[in-house]
């Protein structure tokens, strides 16, 4: 039986679509993704993300477990500072990627992808030390994003005034309960994502959209992130596809121990295998996950996301594909194929971020 999040009476309400995503029953849309995208580009859209797993972890070697278990260096955290990390088998095959916030220097608060939470849960738990207690608050603990240019507009009106930098968080009361808000996001705005007792989001979730915030669903968040050139786990990164071929190395610390670390090590100094490549397509066409990609005459690789990016109006493609002789530098400005419905139609390699890199104006 799938799962329902605390706001589930809410979205029907709202005559969302509803669909199931990651074992919880999640509104899709309620009135076009394509509209719910564009709200947040330029205005702002707040977001259902309670399915999303939260694991608290305590005791005085917490840090020292988490450093060990995680690519980023937990070390250079101050409190009330939260961090993008992933954590790793000793294959260098991904268990997940996350977000971790310091609440202090023994007690950590995980944010792990809905999908992956009770494997996740296992995982830390049965390689925590004695010392370490870890704790699934994912049933106490209700989250909804608010995204966009004008977040803070509306959140102010809610919240009073809000002083956060960027991957930090603060905490708030909001009538008798505590919450949690930090300036983080998976949209490529500005935002704010909110944690607290499950009554409490599903009152602020009403208040903002009675404030005139748009109701975004897992359709638009999929369209944001991905035209933001943010990665999605099941799609660049999985148990068989690595951080390193993810291009993610900027989360990767090498002068610190980790579990996969020499696997990943040696896949950055031997510059051989297979690397994640950004995709304009120059044809009219829809490039979906799994669809074949080809350099010359050779079958280079496959998609691991494609679609039209509503706000850039593009057709674009993230690809993992097979290195060329010496490095990725040789993919650069050259022409691909994405193999769709049988034709190939040309594609031009641009950077990751699609958002950044193609937004009118820069």
């Amino acid at each position: 039986m799938l799962k329902r999040t605390p706001l589930y009476d809410a979205h029907l309400k709202l005559k969302a679509r509803m669909v199931e995503f990651g074992g919880f029953e999640m509104p899709i849309q309620y009135t076009s993704i394509i509209d719910e995208h564009m709200a947040v580009r330029t205005r702002a859209g707040v977001f259902d993300v309670a399915h999303m797993g939260e694991i608290l972890v305590e005791g005085e070697k917490s840090a020292d477990f988490l450093n060990g278990l995680l690519t980023n260096d937990i070390a250079v955290l101050k409190d009330g500072k939260v961090q993008y990390s992933i954590m790793t088998y000793d294959d260098g095959g991904t268990v997940d990627d996350l977000l971790v916030y310091r609440m202090d220097d023994n007690k950590y608060f995980l944010v792990v992808n809905a999908s992956n939470k009770d494997k996740d849960f296992e995982y830390i738990k049965t390689h925590a030390p004695a010392g370490v207690e870890i704790e699934d608050l994912s049933e106490t603990c209700a989250e909804i994003a608010l995204q966009g240019p004008e977040s803070f507009k509306f959140a102010e009106k809610l919240l009073g005034p809000l002083h956060i930098a960027r991957f930090y968080f603060i905490k708030l009361k909001y009538g008798e309960e505590s919450l949690i808000i930090s300036r983080t996001g998976y949209t490529g705005e500005d935002g704010l994502e909110i944690y607290g007792p499950p009554e409490s989001i599903i009152k602020l979730f009403a208040d903002f959209i009675e404030a005139g915030v748009t109701p975004c669903g897992l359709g638009a968040r999929d369209t944001l992130r991905f035209e933001a050139g943010l990665p999605l786990y099941g799609h660049e990164l999985s148990e068989s596809i690595t951080p390193v071929e993810a291009g993610l190395l900027p989360f990767i610390k090498f002068n610190k121990d980790f579990t996969g670390k020499d696997a990943l090590y040696r896949q950055v100094k031997e510059n051989k295998g297979r690397r994640l490549v950004g995709l304009k397509l120059n044809e009219k066409g829809v490039p979906r996950q799994g669809y074949k990609v080809f350099f010359g005459d050779s079958e280079a690789g496959f998609v691991t996301s494609g679609n039209f990016a509503p706000y850039l109006k593009e057709y674009l493609a993230m690809a993992l594909v097979q290195l060329p002789q010496d490095s990725m530098e040789d993919y650069i400005d050259k022409e691909f194929e994405i193999e769709i419905r049988g034709k190939r139609l040309k594609a031009e390699a641009v950077p990751k971020n699609f958002l950044k890199a193609l937004r009118p104006g820069k």
